[in-house]
């Protein structure tokens, strides 16, 4: 057994729980409106930090490297608990998924998106939702 705190939630759930002022919602609507351009499957969940660590790994095992900006090398932050990339200096991915971290609502919890370009991609990911948990590192 393991632990589990992840949400499927909304990114109207998202708005309406956060105190970010108007012009940081409009900037991060804007940004989910660009990704969801290319990306046009989404699913928000609330999860804390391990869960984020653990489903991003699953994703890199399951749909290949993430988009963009290799996310493992956190730069002033502590690198992912369950790393899938090992090159240690600052690079980029081409991939067909990516996440986006909009706020942290608790200590280590938060809201987080994952944006697929298939929906193929989509389904799998719903279907593992009702498995994330904190992974092997926080057995109960």
């Amino acid at each position: 057994m393991t632990y589990r705190t992840a949400i499927h939630s909304t990114f109207e759930d998202y708005l309406v729980s956060t105190d970010e002022t108007q012009q940081e919602l409009e900037e991060q609507q804007s940004a989910r409106h660009e990704t969801l351009s290319n990306f046009p499957f989404s699913v928000m969940l609330q999860v804390a930090y391990p869960e984020l660590d653990f489903v991003n790994r699953w994703c890199w095992q399951s749909f290949g490297p993430h988009q963009g900006e290799c996310f493992q090398i956190r730069s002033g932050y502590k690198s992912s608990e369950y790393p899938a990339c090992d090159l240690a200096l600052p690079h980029s991915h081409i991939g067909t998924w990516r996440h986006r971290w909009l706020v942290k609502t608790d200590y280590d919890f938060g809201f987080c998106e994952w944006y697929f370009s298939n929906k193929a991609d989509h389904v799998k990911f719903l279907a593992f939702v009702p498995s994330i948990h904190w992974g092997e590192k926080y057995p109960k």
